[in-house]
């Protein structure tokens, strides 16, 4: 999907990779519902997808998922709040060296058509929009969003605006404008 200006993206507050080097390798543990698990690895090739330097793994299952600094989970946090989704980064300065990407067990998840407002969500929607926020990129409306620009069409149109406007699975001109800027 292409919409203008696809320079609209916004940062505030989020932090980057603190390294390009190596492509990230997402793990989870084994317990990870296998419903979710295409919708996982669907929203991560989504950034590959953007031409940028940036580069995702497919998930790994392990049960020895916590050697790896960027996890996957199928549970609830607070900080969520009535989210179906949530990404805490390791923060150092301006940089993250990995964290958690939550993905709420108190949804219906599909992959499809979601219904944040009915509790169903799709998890390639939430996924590719919670992995942005890894990637660097912010919600780009007010409150959270404190760039001093406008809400542009093309941001209206992003995965970073995906959460409560519908099922939203890839990438628009903003998202590709916003990483590829980054990396």
């Amino acid at each position: 999907m292409t919409a203008s200006p696809a320079e609209a993206y916004c940062r505030t507050g989020m932090t980057k990779w603190n390294s390009t080097a190596n492509a990230k390798t997402i793990g989870a543990n084994t317990t990870f519902p296998s419903g979710l698990r295409s919708g996982l690895s669907g929203g991560l090739a989504q950034w590959n997808r953007s031409g940028s330097a940036l580069r995702y793994n497919a998930p790994v299952y392990t049960s020895g998922w916590q050697i790896y600094a960027w996890r996957a989970s199928y549970s609830y946090t607070s900080l969520m709040g009535s989210a179906p989704g949530y990404a805490a980064a390791q923060r150092s300065g301006s940089t993250h060296s990995g964290g958690t990407l939550y993905l709420s067990n108190r949804f219906t998840w599909v992959n499809g058509s979601q219904d944040i407002n009915a509790g169903k969500a799709d998890v390639q929607t939430v996924a590719v929009h919670e992995i942005g926020h890894f990637t660097g990129l912010a919600h780009p409306w007010s409150p959270h969003c404190t760039d001093g620009t406008a809400y542009t069409d093309a941001e209206k149109k992003s995965v970073m605006t995906a959460i409560n406007t519908g099922t939203r699975r890839s990438l628009n001109s903003d998202d590709i404008a916003g990483v590829t800027a980054i990396y």
